[in-house]
């Protein structure tokens, strides 16, 4: 597998307009990528892609709801036209919804709209740039952000975490795919712990009618615990941490140290659950 030239790069960060976006934009700038900059709030793209080239850096922002393929398939079609290329792409947009609740006090509209972000949104990527990214010579690679939802069960965030489940899924498999058929990819799932940026905040992209304090969703009583991810981080060392995940082609980034304990219990139950089958008498 080759390496990664970063001065001849071009990175593409959905969700780019604030947060982690905003940071992996900047930290991959910062080596000399040309960077895309794509966000639904293009004000807040165009605002990030305005740093990085104040900062001597080249960027362009791109208005891009990745809920809608063809918005997304809009957005590879502009950066190839602007760079002739893409080396990193970073399915990186994502929605939460406040307040947390329990499954069955969850709309069906809910579900279908947290999905078609969260998981959707990498499906739409990957089919809008994969073809024309494999075509291209050099070293590439994807990075999916996930949650750490997924490692440790969140009771309240079963919509959130069943979406970023489904990305976990499928870049594992993208990852074993790419290798059997000898491309030189990377894909790394990015699993951010509590990160201080404006998710929670994310139904202001909502149709109002289908707000959750519009509807006065009952909330679940989450039990906030005192463990290592539940600690927030700022956004801005976030990026640094991608890019090393990317340079050494690691399959994990992880903003927080990984539940060794509650993933430990779960390979556990895994083992405890299968009971060979008694031979027939």
């Amino acid at each position: 597998m080759s390496t990664l030239k970063w001065d001849e790069a071009v990175v593409v960060v959905t969700g780019g307009g604030s947060g982690i976006g905003r940071s992996i934009a900047i930290s991959t700038a910062r080596r000399g990528a040309r960077v895309v900059v794509s966000d639904i709030e293009e004000e807040y793209a165009a605002k990030v892609a305005e740093e990085i080239r104040d900062s001597g850096g080249t960027a362009i922002a791109v208005q891009t709801d990745v809920g809608d393929y063809q918005s997304v398939v809009a957005l590879a079609d502009r950066a190839y036209q602007e760079y002739g290329r893409v080396d990193v792409l970073c399915n990186n947009a994502g929605v939460t919804m406040r307040p947390f609740r329990a499954i069955w006090d969850a709309s069906l509209a809910d579900f279908e709209w947290m999905m078609r972000i969260n998981y959707f949104g990498v499906i739409h990527g990957l089919l809008a740039f994969l073809p024309r990214m494999r075509a291209q010579q050099g070293h590439k690679h994807i990075v999916n952000t996930s949650s750490f939802a997924t490692l440790d069960e969140v009771p309240g965030h079963g919509m959130y975490t069943a979406s970023k489940a489904a990305v976990d899924g499928i870049s594992d498999v993208l990852r074993a795919e790419l290798a059997d058929h000898g491309d030189d990819f990377g894909v790394t799932i990015l699993y951010p712990g509590a990160v201080k940026t404006r998710i929670a905040t994310s139904e202001r992209l909502r149709a109002e009618a289908d707000r959750s304090e519009v509807r006065q969703v009952k909330a679940y009583p989450y039990p906030w615990e005192p463990k290592p991810h539940n600690q927030p981080i700022e956004p801005d060392s976030v990026g640094e941490m991608v890019v090393h995940a990317i340079e050494h082609n690691l399959p994990y980034c992880l903003t927080h140290p990984a539940p060794v304990e509650g993933l430990k219990a779960r390979v556990d139950n895994w083992t405890r659950g299968y009971v060979p089958a008694s031979p027939s008498s």
